[in-house]
């Protein structure tokens, strides 16, 4: 069986890491002032908003999520 070691997705892994924030709090901030810009039915807010809520309400490390070997699959009997 696989299991995955990330709570976020590839894409929101990438878009996070793009950004280059240092921290949690940082991202946030730099995700909400991003959506206060984008339309609200395009692509590019959802992919903003959806990392945003995550790192808000769910516990994260953020540090291990901005790692590139987060989301790599792991064996497990």
């Amino acid at each position: 069986m696989h299991t995955m070691n990330s709570i976020l997705t590839v894409e929101e892994r990438y878009t996070l890491q793009s950004l280059g924030c240092r921290n949690k709090e940082q991202a946030i901030s730099v995700l909400t002032e991003m959506k206060m810009l984008l339309p609200v039915r395009s692509d590019l807010f959802r992919m903003v908003v959806t990392p945003a809520y995550k790192l808000e309400n769910e516990h994260i490390d953020y540090a291990y999520e901005m790692r590139t070997d987060a989301g790599v699959f792991e064996e497990t009997e």
